[in-house]
């Protein structure tokens, strides 16, 4: 590694991922960031705890896009324009919600769900606690405190005790979770109305949904305060603002798993691509050790996060089994670049931003988002291509069943991505398996063979019929799969298996 690489810089670029989530302005997470943790100290709190809230705000929507697939389903398919619309409402306020459901659904018809109410309250709880159980995850997996965690946990919390999943009130709400609010609202209303309806609204909700002694200091000078989120260097601003003892990564190991953590949960986007971006990394750093070994571990960490800018393509779209309209395809063609920009925001992360960019460019020009040919596509980014392509061609997609090798191998060899670039990634995909390691969490094979299955989202009735099982026995094993993994939803279970390697796209 080199040096010793901050954690706050690699969360600082990687919360951008959540903004494109929840269809906001790329920044907003590191807007509040400073916002929030500026109240704090305002506030009198300490520096331990200022690290709370700092890391709390950052990665306050980290897990967003866990039910990506499930509002998409039931909510009109543009999961990124419900998320966008619905951070602007006061669900409390019969008039604003009222206002926020008629705008769902495509020509004016209404959506089937939103004639059942308990439907609409049962997706709101259950979208919040695998939101939160995945951002909580992560923040274990960075290693941050326990009160990081829970304040990730009660990001839907609300002071006046409204709030899901389970509804805490007051000071039952985590103290970092009640500065994020504040910072969030605060940033959000300025960017879509300006400063002005920012306070008016941020004294609104106070007492509702925010915590009134720390929305009264934003109310003491909200346009300094709004000022000092709205630095010219965004990224170098949040760096320097991280209260001490600024947090590094242990060693490489630590900061692989970290990306790997952000890598796993964008694949969240949708069930179809569990278990994508660590497959495609794995084969990327085999075949590099085959062609470059210098270069392995650089490609292993690009392929990690090459996909993180699918969070902002609407879910609706990566699931449609049909042909895809123009204007859906140019959001398709844009992925790519937002995983660069992402990426480029942070000096560690800017080389692997450079390769994860171009994992659909083709040497004869013909690829996307730039169209670069081989003169400016080199060795590592034609690596990383090859094994995304040869990777997904094997997993099933809406469209398409999953393609067994010979055929996968075909289509990749007529690809433009160099012969050295593609015979090192067959090379690599045909190597023999190393001697597979014994299950975590003291799983079964046959919970395994369930716990893949729920991971993709299939139903305990679907489950039972593929596995030639009853449905008791079923619920059986996930009850005992939930409580070994120590988890309690469908997209906790996918990042379980996909951080232990048993992540199978089972269609």
């Amino acid at each position: 590694m080199g040096v010793r690489v901050g954690v706050g810089g690699v969360v600082a670029a990687l919360s951008v991922t959540s903004d494109l989530t929840r269809g906001h302005p790329p920044g907003e997470a590191m807007r509040a960031c400073l916002l929030a943790t500026e109240l704090s100290r305002r506030a009198g709190l300490d520096e331990v705890r200022q690290g709370d809230v700092f890391y709390g705000t950052l990665l306050r929507f980290a897990g967003c896009a866990a039910t990506s697939h499930e509002i998409a389903a039931a909510l009109g398919g543009d999961d990124i324009v419900v998320r966008a619309r619905g951070d602007l409402v006061d669900p409390t306020q019969p008039a604003e919600l009222v206002r926020f459901l008629a705008g769902l659904g495509e020509g004016g018809d209404p959506l089937p769900i939103l004639s059942r109410p308990s439907d609409v309250a049962r997706l709101k709880t259950e979208g919040a606690r695998a939101d939160c159980e995945v951002g909580a995850g992560l923040t274990r997996r960075l290693g941050l405190p326990e009160a990081v965690g829970r304040a990730v946990l009660d990001s839907f919390e609300r002071f006046d005790g409204c709030g899901v999943p389970a509804g805490r009130a007051g000071d039952e709400v985590a103290e970092a979770a009640r500065f994020a609010a504040v910072g969030y609202a605060a940033v959000m209303f300025e960017a879509v109305a300006g400063g002005a309806v920012a306070a008016e609204t941020v004294a609104r909700w106070s007492g509702r949904a925010l915590d009134p002694v720390i929305a009264a200091i934003f109310a003491d000078s909200p346009a300094e305060l709004l000022g000092l989120a709205s630095p010219d260097d965004l990224w170098a601003a949040v760096v320097d603002a991280e209260p001490a003892p600024r947090r590094v990564f242990g060693d490489e190991a630590v900061l692989d798993e970290a990306l790997a953590g952000f890598g796993d949960a964008a694949d969240l986007k949708s069930p179809w691509f569990t278990g994508h971006s660590r497959g495609v990394a794995r084969l990327a750093r085999a075949a590099a050790g085959r062609l470059r070994p210098a270069d392995a571990g650089l490609v292993y960490r690009a392929g990690l996060l090459h996909d993180l800018g699918r969070v902002a393509v609407p879910t609706g779209i990566w699931e449609r089994p049909g042909p895809l309209r123009a204007d859906e395809w140019e959001l398709v063609r844009l992925h790519p670049y937002h995983t660069g920009r992402i990426l480029a925001r942070s000096p560690v992360l800017a080389p692997l931003g450079q390769i994860a960019c171009r994992h659909h460019e083709r040497t004869d020009g013909s690829g996307y988002p730039a169209g670069v040919r081989a003169s400016e596509l080199d060795e590592a980014a034609c690596l990383l291509a090859a094994a995304d392509v040869l990777h997904a061609l094997g997993e099933p997609r809406p469209h398409r069943a999953a393609l067994g090798p010979p055929e996968a191998s075909r289509i990749l060899s007529g690809l433009p991505l160099g012969r050295d670039a593609i015979r090192a990634v067959l090379d690599a995909a045909g190597a023999p398996p190393s001697a597979l390691p014994p299950l975590p969490a003291d799983l079964t094979e046959r919970e395994l063979e369930v716990l893949r299955r729920l991971a993709t989202g299939r139903t305990k009735r679907e489950i039972a019929a593929e596995l030639v099982i009853s449905p008791s026995t079923v619920h059986t094993h996930t009850v005992h799969i939930y409580s070994k993994c120590g988890v309690s939803t469908r997209a906790a279970l996918a990042m379980f298996a996909m951080q232990h390697g048993l992540a199978v796209i089972v269609r």
